[in-house]
């Protein structure tokens, strides 16, 4: 039995930054644990959907779904807003985040992949799914002068293109967007991110 909760996910960023960053404020640096699988074929049986992110609840009990894990951390944390008009709002994005990375095509040949990634910045759904974000922004996050879970689960697409892992998607593709574009800047130098990142770096 877990004597704290516990997080389970890969030692990279991706879809559990937003998590570990409302866990970091719900219990601080000691007060929840960051596991990393050493052996996933062995650990993968052990978990409820046969995926991570998984959670551990100081019970014994065991929790699957990105969504409902960011949304658990972030009540945890007064990260998740409780007039339901305003998580109406932060529940669009934390979908439309995910359509947006989810959405994004592939393929096996690098030249027609970089066409498909190009067309879908340009002209597909990243730029649907940015415009409907940009349209929901106060500013300078989304519900106004202080961040909650929306703004850390749109960070993943955006963190993803300046790091250079959303293939052939580039930082130019949000110049149509100056309120993602601030609300991301925000983000990075908010007290709350800052501390996060000096501490776990991902």
């Amino acid at each position: 039995m877990a004597a704290k909760p516990v997080l389970h996910y890969f030692n990279i960023g991706g879809r559990a930054t937003p998590i570990r960053i409302a866990l970091f404020k719900a219990f601080g640096k000691d007060g929840w644990e960051d596991v990393q699988p050493d052996n996933w074929a062995e650990f993968k049986p052990t978990t409820p959907l046969g995926s991570v992110p998984m959670l551990t609840l100081p019970d014994g009990s065991k929790h699957a779904q990105t969504d409902a894990l960011l949304r658990w951390a972030g009540k945890k944390s007064g990260l998740y807003p409780e007039d339901a008009d305003a998580a109406l709002v932060v529940d669009e994005i934390i979908a439309t985040s995910n359509e947006v990375t989810g959405k994004a095509p592939q393929s096996a040949d690098a030249a027609e992949k970089k066409r498909l990634r190009e067309e879908y910045a340009a002209s597909g759904f990243f730029v649907t799914g940015m415009k409907f974000a940009e349209s929901k922004i106060v500013g300078p996050f989304l519900c106004g002068e202080s961040l909650n879970i929306g703004d850390l689960a749109l960070m993943i697409p955006l963190k993803m293109i300046e790091d250079g892992l959303f293939d052939y998607v580039t930082m130019d593709a949000l110049e149509p967007f100056p309120k993602i574009k601030k609300l991301y800047e925000s983000l990075k130098t908010d007290p709350l991110v800052v501390s996060y990142m000096a501490e776990y770096g991902r």
